[in-house]
Protein backbone atom coordinates (compact mmCIF):
# COMPACT_ATOMS: atom_id res chain seq x y z
CA UNK A 1 0.00 0.00 0.00
CA UNK A 2 1.31 3.46 -1.14
CA UNK A 3 2.42 5.52 1.72
CA UNK A 4 2.39 3.32 4.22
CA UNK A 5 0.72 5.82 7.81
CA UNK A 6 3.10 4.58 9.98
CA UNK A 7 5.88 6.66 9.12
CA UNK A 8 3.62 9.84 9.31
CA UNK A 9 3.60 12.36 11.93
CA UNK A 10 0.33 13.01 12.08
CA UNK A 11 -2.17 15.26 14.33
CA UNK A 12 -3.51 18.64 14.49
CA UNK A 13 -2.09 22.00 15.09
CA UNK A 14 -2.94 24.14 18.65
CA UNK A 15 -1.00 27.47 18.68
CA UNK A 16 -1.71 27.76 22.55
CA UNK A 17 0.66 24.84 23.53
CA UNK A 18 3.56 27.00 21.33
CA UNK A 19 2.48 30.12 24.23
CA UNK A 20 2.39 27.92 27.12
CA UNK A 21 5.71 26.63 26.21
CA UNK A 22 7.24 29.99 26.11
CA UNK A 23 6.17 30.45 29.67
CA UNK A 24 7.48 28.02 31.35
CA UNK A 25 10.43 27.04 29.73
CA UNK A 26 12.81 25.85 33.25
CA UNK A 27 11.03 23.09 34.69
CA UNK A 28 11.13 20.28 37.86
CA UNK A 29 11.43 17.05 38.92
CA UNK A 30 12.78 15.18 41.95
CA UNK A 31 15.29 17.47 43.88
CA UNK A 32 18.83 16.35 43.48
CA UNK A 33 21.24 16.75 46.83
CA UNK A 34 23.94 14.79 45.24
CA UNK A 35 23.63 16.90 41.83
CA UNK A 36 23.60 20.18 44.41
CA UNK A 37 27.11 18.43 46.28
CA UNK A 38 28.52 17.63 43.14
CA UNK A 39 28.44 21.04 41.41
CA UNK A 40 28.77 23.76 43.95
CA UNK A 41 25.14 24.51 43.54
CA UNK A 42 22.62 25.53 45.64
CA UNK A 43 21.11 22.90 47.82
CA UNK A 44 17.12 22.16 47.09
CA UNK A 45 14.57 21.94 49.90
CA UNK A 46 11.06 21.06 50.28
CA UNK A 47 10.47 24.65 49.90
CA UNK A 48 11.03 24.87 46.74
CA UNK A 49 7.30 22.53 46.83
CA UNK A 50 5.36 24.79 48.32
CA UNK A 51 3.46 26.27 45.60
CA UNK A 52 3.33 23.62 43.29
CA UNK A 53 3.54 19.69 44.21
CA UNK A 54 3.88 16.75 42.25
CA UNK A 55 0.28 16.06 41.58
CA UNK A 56 -0.11 19.70 40.03
CA UNK A 57 3.23 19.26 37.99
CA UNK A 58 2.01 15.69 36.28
CA UNK A 59 -1.43 17.30 35.72
CA UNK A 60 0.07 20.74 34.08
CA UNK A 61 2.38 18.01 32.03
CA UNK A 62 -0.34 15.72 30.87
CA UNK A 63 -2.29 18.60 29.78
CA UNK A 64 0.01 19.68 27.85
CA UNK A 65 1.32 16.64 26.47
CA UNK A 66 -2.43 16.14 24.92
CA UNK A 67 -2.43 19.44 23.48
CA UNK A 68 1.00 18.52 21.83
CA UNK A 69 0.10 15.18 20.74
CA UNK A 70 -2.72 16.58 18.64
CA UNK A 71 -0.69 18.90 16.88
CA UNK A 72 -0.12 18.33 12.97
CA UNK A 73 3.59 19.26 13.94
CA UNK A 74 4.03 16.72 16.53
CA UNK A 75 6.37 14.14 14.58
CA UNK A 76 5.08 10.82 15.20
CA UNK A 77 7.36 8.72 13.21
CA UNK A 78 8.55 5.74 15.11
CA UNK A 79 12.04 5.70 14.20
CA UNK A 80 12.46 9.36 15.37
CA UNK A 81 11.08 8.80 18.61
CA UNK A 82 12.54 5.82 19.63
CA UNK A 83 15.89 8.33 18.43
CA UNK A 84 15.29 10.62 20.71
CA UNK A 85 14.20 8.83 23.26
CA UNK A 86 16.96 6.64 23.23
CA UNK A 87 19.34 9.83 24.05
CA UNK A 88 17.00 10.93 26.77
CA UNK A 89 16.54 7.71 28.38
CA UNK A 90 20.61 7.28 27.94
CA UNK A 91 21.14 10.58 30.12
CA UNK A 92 18.38 10.27 32.26
CA UNK A 93 19.61 7.19 33.75
CA UNK A 94 22.53 9.24 35.33
CA UNK A 95 20.09 11.83 36.63
CA UNK A 96 17.35 12.02 39.10
CA UNK A 97 14.55 11.63 37.06
CA UNK A 98 15.27 7.66 37.42
CA UNK A 99 12.01 6.98 39.03
CA UNK A 100 9.90 9.16 37.19
CA UNK A 101 10.60 8.75 33.47
CA UNK A 102 10.94 11.95 31.30
CA UNK A 103 8.70 12.05 28.37
CA UNK A 104 10.82 13.39 25.26
CA UNK A 105 9.10 14.36 21.65
CA UNK A 106 10.03 15.98 18.47
CA UNK A 107 8.06 18.81 16.75
CA UNK A 108 8.29 20.13 13.64
CA UNK A 109 9.78 23.55 13.62
CA UNK A 110 12.69 24.62 11.60
CA UNK A 111 13.27 27.35 14.74
CA UNK A 112 16.20 26.12 16.82
CA UNK A 113 14.94 25.50 20.66
CA UNK A 114 13.84 22.62 22.86
CA UNK A 115 11.74 23.22 26.08
CA UNK A 116 10.95 21.01 29.17
CA UNK A 117 7.39 21.45 31.34
CA UNK A 118 6.19 20.09 34.44
CA UNK A 119 6.15 16.29 34.76
CA UNK A 120 8.96 15.63 32.67
CA UNK A 121 7.81 16.18 29.45
CA UNK A 122 11.29 17.73 27.20
CA UNK A 123 10.51 18.73 23.21
CA UNK A 124 13.13 19.55 20.73
CA UNK A 125 12.49 21.06 17.88
CA UNK A 126 13.29 19.33 14.21
CA UNK A 127 15.15 22.70 13.46
CA UNK A 128 17.67 22.47 16.72
CA UNK A 129 18.36 18.73 15.78
CA UNK A 130 19.42 19.49 12.32
CA UNK A 131 21.89 22.48 13.75
CA UNK A 132 23.43 20.13 15.99
CA UNK A 133 26.92 18.73 13.87
CA UNK A 134 27.00 15.62 16.19
CA UNK A 135 25.43 13.45 18.64
CA UNK A 136 26.89 15.07 21.65
CA UNK A 137 25.91 18.55 20.38
CA UNK A 138 22.22 17.18 20.56
CA UNK A 139 22.56 15.22 23.71
CA UNK A 140 23.86 18.94 25.50
CA UNK A 141 20.82 19.95 24.71
CA UNK A 142 18.83 17.24 26.40
CA UNK A 143 21.08 17.10 29.28
CA UNK A 144 20.77 20.68 29.71
CA UNK A 145 16.56 20.02 29.39
CA UNK A 146 16.81 17.30 32.39
CA UNK A 147 18.97 19.53 34.66
CA UNK A 148 15.81 22.06 34.42
CA UNK A 149 13.39 19.47 35.52
CA UNK A 150 16.09 18.09 38.67
CA UNK A 151 16.65 21.18 39.80
CA UNK A 152 13.24 22.38 39.89
CA UNK A 153 13.26 25.37 38.35
CA UNK A 154 9.55 26.49 37.96
CA UNK A 155 8.73 26.09 41.81
CA UNK A 156 11.74 27.57 42.46
CA UNK A 157 10.66 30.71 40.13
CA UNK A 158 7.13 30.47 41.78
CA UNK A 159 8.32 30.44 45.33
CA UNK A 160 10.89 33.50 44.64
CA UNK A 161 7.78 35.36 42.65
CA UNK A 162 4.62 33.92 44.70
CA UNK A 163 2.67 37.26 44.22
CA UNK A 164 2.74 37.65 40.88
CA UNK A 165 4.02 34.17 39.10
CA UNK A 166 1.08 31.94 41.04
CA UNK A 167 -1.90 34.34 39.24
CA UNK A 168 0.40 34.15 36.11
CA UNK A 169 0.26 30.25 36.02
CA UNK A 170 -3.09 30.18 36.66
CA UNK A 171 -4.10 32.91 33.84
CA UNK A 172 -2.08 31.05 31.63
CA UNK A 173 -3.44 27.47 32.31
CA UNK A 174 -7.19 28.80 32.32
CA UNK A 175 -6.13 30.68 28.94
CA UNK A 176 -5.33 27.42 27.32
CA UNK A 177 -8.80 25.61 28.70
CA UNK A 178 -10.78 28.38 27.28
CA UNK A 179 -8.82 27.85 23.59
CA UNK A 180 -9.59 29.73 20.17
CA UNK A 181 -8.38 33.29 20.07
CA UNK A 182 -9.61 34.32 23.14
CA UNK A 183 -7.41 31.63 24.82
CA UNK A 184 -4.65 32.84 22.68
CA UNK A 185 -4.59 36.59 23.81
CA UNK A 186 -5.23 35.79 27.58
CA UNK A 187 -1.94 33.80 27.81
CA UNK A 188 -0.16 36.35 25.81
CA UNK A 189 -1.53 39.29 28.34
CA UNK A 190 -0.33 36.87 31.25
CA UNK A 191 3.24 36.13 29.75
CA UNK A 192 3.59 39.49 28.89
CA UNK A 193 3.09 40.92 32.44
CA UNK A 194 5.92 39.23 33.94
CA UNK A 195 8.33 38.09 31.29
CA UNK A 196 10.84 40.70 32.15
CA UNK A 197 11.13 39.08 35.43
CA UNK A 198 11.34 35.96 34.28
CA UNK A 199 14.17 36.47 32.40
CA UNK A 200 16.14 37.78 34.98
CA UNK A 201 15.71 34.17 37.24
CA UNK A 202 16.18 32.11 33.78
CA UNK A 203 19.76 33.15 33.52
CA UNK A 204 20.63 31.85 36.79
CA UNK A 205 19.08 28.63 36.36
CA UNK A 206 20.68 28.38 32.81
CA UNK A 207 24.39 28.84 34.49
CA UNK A 208 22.63 26.16 36.82
CA UNK A 209 21.14 23.80 34.05
CA UNK A 210 24.83 24.08 31.85
CA UNK A 211 26.92 22.77 34.87
CA UNK A 212 24.47 19.77 35.39
CA UNK A 213 24.30 18.87 31.79
CA UNK A 214 28.35 18.91 31.60
CA UNK A 215 28.15 16.72 34.30
CA UNK A 216 24.99 14.55 32.76
CA UNK A 217 27.24 14.39 29.36
CA UNK A 218 29.98 13.29 30.41
CA UNK A 219 28.50 10.48 32.98
CA UNK A 220 26.30 9.32 29.74
CA UNK A 221 29.95 8.61 27.73
CA UNK A 222 28.58 11.74 25.31
CA UNK A 223 31.17 14.88 24.93
CA UNK A 224 31.35 17.28 27.73
CA UNK A 225 32.67 20.40 25.45
CA UNK A 226 29.89 19.48 23.20
CA UNK A 227 28.14 21.90 25.12
CA UNK A 228 29.59 24.73 25.09
CA UNK A 229 30.64 24.06 20.99
CA UNK A 230 26.98 24.20 20.55
CA UNK A 231 26.70 27.47 22.46
CA UNK A 232 29.72 28.92 20.28
CA UNK A 233 28.32 27.67 17.26
CA UNK A 234 24.57 29.10 18.34
CA UNK A 235 26.27 32.59 18.54
CA UNK A 236 28.47 32.83 15.74
CA UNK A 237 25.41 32.19 13.76
CA UNK A 238 23.43 34.59 15.07
CA UNK A 239 26.43 37.31 14.65
CA UNK A 240 27.04 36.20 11.19
CA UNK A 241 24.00 35.03 9.28
CA UNK A 242 22.26 38.18 9.84
CA UNK A 243 18.71 36.46 10.68
CA UNK A 244 18.68 37.38 14.23
CA UNK A 245 19.32 35.60 17.06
CA UNK A 246 18.16 31.82 17.55
CA UNK A 247 15.00 30.84 19.27
CA UNK A 248 16.89 28.64 21.69
CA UNK A 249 19.09 31.88 22.90
CA UNK A 250 15.77 34.01 23.58
CA UNK A 251 14.59 31.28 25.23
CA UNK A 252 17.98 29.87 27.08
CA UNK A 253 19.62 33.35 27.40
CA UNK A 254 22.90 33.49 26.61
CA UNK A 255 26.00 35.69 28.13
CA UNK A 256 29.84 35.40 27.62
CA UNK A 257 29.83 34.99 31.05
CA UNK A 258 27.67 31.74 30.78
CA UNK A 259 29.70 30.45 28.15
CA UNK A 260 32.99 31.32 29.57
CA UNK A 261 31.73 28.92 32.67
CA UNK A 262 30.44 26.45 30.37
CA UNK A 263 33.87 26.25 28.85
CA UNK A 264 36.22 25.96 32.08
CA UNK A 265 33.14 23.43 33.38
CA UNK A 266 33.37 21.05 30.50
CA UNK A 267 37.24 21.00 30.79
CA UNK A 268 37.80 19.74 33.74
CA UNK A 269 36.45 16.04 32.72
CA UNK A 270 39.01 14.02 30.56
CA UNK A 271 39.08 14.34 26.57
CA UNK A 272 36.62 12.80 24.92
CA UNK A 273 37.70 11.00 21.83
CA UNK A 274 35.60 12.20 18.97
CA UNK A 275 33.72 9.41 17.40
CA UNK A 276 30.66 9.83 14.53
CA UNK A 277 27.25 8.36 15.27
CA UNK A 278 25.49 6.30 12.09
CA UNK A 279 22.14 6.47 14.01
CA UNK A 280 22.47 10.35 14.41
CA UNK A 281 23.31 10.99 10.71
CA UNK A 282 20.12 8.62 9.61
CA UNK A 283 18.38 10.56 12.10
CA UNK A 284 18.90 14.64 10.14
CA UNK A 285 18.82 12.02 6.83
CA UNK A 286 15.45 11.06 8.15
CA UNK A 287 14.44 14.51 9.42
CA UNK A 288 15.31 16.01 6.17
CA UNK A 289 13.82 13.43 3.68
CA UNK A 290 10.14 13.74 5.50
CA UNK A 291 9.77 17.00 7.19
CA UNK A 292 11.22 19.72 4.84
CA UNK A 293 9.31 21.96 3.15
CA UNK A 294 11.05 22.56 0.19
CA UNK A 295 11.32 18.89 -1.47
CA UNK A 296 14.95 20.39 -3.12
CA UNK A 297 16.68 21.06 0.02
CA UNK A 298 17.48 18.13 1.24
CA UNK A 299 18.03 16.91 -2.17
CA UNK A 300 21.14 19.46 -2.25
CA UNK A 301 22.01 18.39 0.93
CA UNK A 302 22.20 14.44 0.03
CA UNK A 303 23.97 15.52 -2.85
CA UNK A 304 26.55 17.73 -1.27
CA UNK A 305 27.32 15.08 1.86
CA UNK A 306 28.00 12.13 -1.26
CA UNK A 307 30.35 14.29 -3.04
CA UNK A 308 32.29 15.88 -0.13
CA UNK A 309 31.63 14.64 3.14
CA UNK A 310 32.37 11.56 5.59
CA UNK A 311 31.25 7.90 4.58
CA UNK A 312 29.24 7.71 7.54
CA UNK A 313 27.48 11.40 6.34
CA UNK A 314 27.22 9.10 2.59
CA UNK A 315 25.81 6.11 4.04
CA UNK A 316 22.68 8.62 5.37
CA UNK A 317 22.71 10.63 2.39
CA UNK A 318 21.66 7.31 0.12
CA UNK A 319 19.21 6.62 3.19
CA UNK A 320 17.82 9.73 2.78
CA UNK A 321 17.60 9.35 -1.37
CA UNK A 322 15.63 6.46 -0.68
CA UNK A 323 13.11 7.73 1.66
CA UNK A 324 12.66 10.83 -0.87
CA UNK A 325 12.52 8.15 -3.64
CA UNK A 326 9.70 6.58 -1.82
CA UNK A 327 7.88 9.19 -0.79
CA UNK A 328 7.65 10.28 -4.43
CA UNK A 329 6.06 6.98 -5.59
CA UNK A 330 9.32 6.08 -7.17
CA UNK A 331 9.26 2.37 -5.68
CA UNK A 332 11.55 1.06 -8.34
CA UNK A 333 14.29 3.40 -8.01
CA UNK A 334 14.14 3.65 -4.29
CA UNK A 335 14.62 0.02 -3.96
CA UNK A 336 17.78 0.66 -6.57
CA UNK A 337 18.99 2.75 -3.51
CA UNK A 338 18.45 0.74 -0.79
CA UNK A 339 19.43 -2.71 -1.85
CA UNK A 340 23.23 -2.17 -1.61
CA UNK A 341 22.83 -0.29 2.25
CA UNK A 342 20.72 -2.71 3.29
CA UNK A 343 23.38 -5.57 2.08
CA UNK A 344 26.04 -3.42 4.03
CA UNK A 345 23.93 -3.14 7.09
CA UNK A 346 21.95 -6.90 6.92
CA UNK A 347 20.89 -5.69 10.71
CA UNK A 348 20.74 -2.53 11.07
CA UNK A 349 17.11 -1.37 12.15
CA UNK A 350 16.89 1.88 10.53
CA UNK A 351 18.11 0.61 7.10
CA UNK A 352 16.31 -2.50 6.57
CA UNK A 353 12.54 -1.32 8.22
CA UNK A 354 13.25 1.27 5.09
CA UNK A 355 13.79 -1.62 2.65
CA UNK A 356 10.60 -3.60 4.03
CA UNK A 357 8.81 -0.88 4.28
CA UNK A 358 9.29 0.11 0.31
CA UNK A 359 8.71 -3.93 -0.40
CA UNK A 360 5.80 -3.19 0.78
CA UNK A 361 4.64 -1.06 -1.30
CA UNK A 362 5.81 -2.81 -4.10
CA UNK A 363 3.76 -5.75 -3.03
CA UNK A 364 5.81 -8.11 -1.30
CA UNK A 365 4.15 -8.51 2.06
CA UNK A 366 5.91 -11.86 2.75
CA UNK A 367 9.47 -10.87 1.90
CA UNK A 368 8.93 -7.40 4.16
CA UNK A 369 7.38 -9.44 7.26
CA UNK A 370 10.45 -12.06 6.82
CA UNK A 371 12.83 -8.79 7.05
CA UNK A 372 11.26 -7.34 9.99
CA UNK A 373 10.72 -10.95 11.84
CA UNK A 374 15.06 -10.75 11.03
CA UNK A 375 16.02 -7.63 12.37
CA UNK A 376 13.79 -7.75 15.15
CA UNK A 377 15.13 -10.74 16.40
CA UNK A 378 18.87 -9.34 15.99
CA UNK A 379 17.41 -5.93 17.74
CA UNK A 380 15.09 -7.21 20.05
CA UNK A 381 15.60 -3.83 22.21
CA UNK A 382 14.12 -1.94 19.60
CA UNK A 383 10.53 -1.71 20.48
CA UNK A 384 9.84 -0.26 17.64
CA UNK A 385 10.15 -3.04 15.11
CA UNK A 386 7.66 -4.66 17.06
CA UNK A 387 5.02 -2.04 15.90
CA UNK A 388 5.91 -2.04 12.34
CA UNK A 389 5.70 -5.90 12.30
CA UNK A 390 2.49 -6.06 14.25
CA UNK A 391 1.20 -3.32 11.18
CA UNK A 392 2.61 -5.84 8.38
CA UNK A 393 0.74 -8.56 10.09
CA UNK A 394 -2.46 -5.98 9.40
CA UNK A 395 -1.31 -5.41 5.79
CA UNK A 396 -1.05 -9.18 5.29
CA UNK A 397 -4.42 -9.65 7.19
CA UNK A 398 -3.16 -11.50 10.31
CA UNK A 399 -4.51 -9.57 13.12
CA UNK A 400 -4.26 -12.37 15.35
CA UNK A 401 -0.30 -12.56 14.89
CA UNK A 402 -0.35 -8.86 15.50
CA UNK A 403 -2.68 -9.09 18.77
CA UNK A 404 -0.03 -11.59 19.93
CA UNK A 405 2.84 -9.73 19.15
CA UNK A 406 1.51 -6.18 20.45
CA UNK A 407 -0.28 -8.21 23.43
CA UNK A 408 3.33 -9.12 24.48
CA UNK A 409 4.74 -5.93 24.59
CA UNK A 410 2.09 -4.49 25.92
CA UNK A 411 2.83 -6.07 29.30
CA UNK A 412 6.10 -5.97 29.26
CA UNK A 413 5.67 -2.00 28.62
CA UNK A 414 2.71 -0.97 30.27
CA UNK A 415 2.80 2.49 30.33
CA UNK A 416 3.82 2.50 26.21
CA UNK A 417 1.20 5.05 24.79
CA UNK A 418 1.76 3.33 21.14
CA UNK A 419 1.28 -0.05 21.93
CA UNK A 420 -2.23 0.77 23.01
CA UNK A 421 -3.14 2.99 19.50
CA UNK A 422 -1.74 -0.24 17.88
CA UNK A 423 -3.42 -2.92 20.32
CA UNK A 424 -6.90 -0.52 19.44
CA UNK A 425 -6.63 -1.07 15.31
CA UNK A 426 -5.63 -4.74 15.73
CA UNK A 427 -8.91 -5.20 18.13
CA UNK A 428 -10.93 -2.97 15.25
CA UNK A 429 -9.67 -5.16 12.81
CA UNK A 430 -10.62 -8.27 14.92
CA UNK A 431 -14.22 -6.89 15.43
CA UNK A 432 -13.80 -7.13 18.90
CA UNK A 433 -14.53 -3.09 19.62
CA UNK A 434 -15.20 -3.19 22.97
CA UNK A 435 -12.02 -4.20 23.62
CA UNK A 436 -10.59 -1.46 21.52
CA UNK A 437 -12.74 0.66 23.86
CA UNK A 438 -10.24 -0.50 26.65
CA UNK A 439 -7.38 0.02 24.69
CA UNK A 440 -7.93 3.18 23.89
CA UNK A 441 -9.24 4.03 27.89
CA UNK A 442 -5.97 2.71 28.75
CA UNK A 443 -4.22 5.31 26.25
CA UNK A 444 -6.59 7.84 27.73
CA UNK A 445 -5.48 7.28 31.25
CA UNK A 446 -1.73 7.49 30.63
CA UNK A 447 -2.54 10.92 29.37
CA UNK A 448 -4.67 11.79 33.09
CA UNK A 449 -7.81 12.45 30.92
CA UNK A 450 -9.71 10.26 33.01
CA UNK A 451 -13.53 12.19 32.08
CA UNK A 452 -13.09 10.64 28.89
CA UNK A 453 -11.22 7.49 29.66
CA UNK A 454 -14.99 6.90 31.37
CA UNK A 455 -16.80 8.30 28.66
CA UNK A 456 -15.55 5.62 26.49
CA UNK A 457 -16.17 2.72 29.18
CA UNK A 458 -19.63 4.18 29.24
CA UNK A 459 -19.87 3.72 25.39
CA UNK A 460 -18.02 0.05 25.47
CA UNK A 461 -20.60 -1.13 28.78
CA UNK A 462 -23.45 -0.51 26.21
CA UNK A 463 -22.53 -2.22 23.72
CA UNK A 464 -21.69 -5.31 26.07
CA UNK A 465 -23.72 -8.27 26.73
CA UNK A 466 -25.13 -7.89 30.20
CA UNK A 467 -23.76 -10.67 32.18
CA UNK A 468 -19.67 -12.17 31.59
CA UNK A 469 -16.36 -10.99 32.41
CA UNK A 470 -15.98 -8.18 29.81
CA UNK A 471 -18.95 -6.66 31.33
CA UNK A 472 -17.88 -6.81 35.22
CA UNK A 473 -14.04 -5.70 33.97
CA UNK A 474 -15.84 -2.87 32.26
CA UNK A 475 -17.29 -1.70 35.31
CA UNK A 476 -14.62 -2.25 37.59
CA UNK A 477 -12.72 0.35 35.63
CA UNK A 478 -15.18 3.02 35.43
CA UNK A 479 -15.47 2.99 39.49
CA UNK A 480 -11.47 2.89 39.50
CA UNK A 481 -11.11 6.19 36.88
CA UNK A 482 -14.38 7.94 38.95
CA UNK A 483 -12.24 7.66 42.50
CA UNK A 484 -9.12 9.40 40.63
CA UNK A 485 -11.71 12.10 39.61
CA UNK A 486 -13.05 12.83 43.19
Amino acid sequence: MQGIRRFKFRVRYCLQTRIFVVCICGMISVPSLAIAQNSGLPELGTSASRHLNTVQERRIGQAFYRRLLSSPNFVEDYLLQHYINSIGNRISEHSDLRSSKPVFSLYRDHSINAYAVPGGYITLNTGLVLSAETESELAAVVAHEIAHLTQRHLPRMLERQSAQKLPTLAAVLASLVVGGEVGVAGATAAIGATASNQLAYSREFEREADAIGIRLLADSGYDPMAMPKFFESLDRSSIHSGRGIPEYLRTHPLSHARMAASQDRATSYPAWEPRESLDFHLATARIRALLSKDQQEPILVFQDQLEFESETAQISAEYGMAIIRYENGEIAQALEVIRPLSAQFPKHPWIQSMHAQIELSDGQVDQAILRYQNVLEANPEALYLNYLLAESYLERNQPEKALRLIRKQVRRNPNNLTLYKIQKEIRVALNQHAKADQSIVEYLVLLGDYEQAISVLKRALRQTEREGYLRQSLEARIKELELKLE
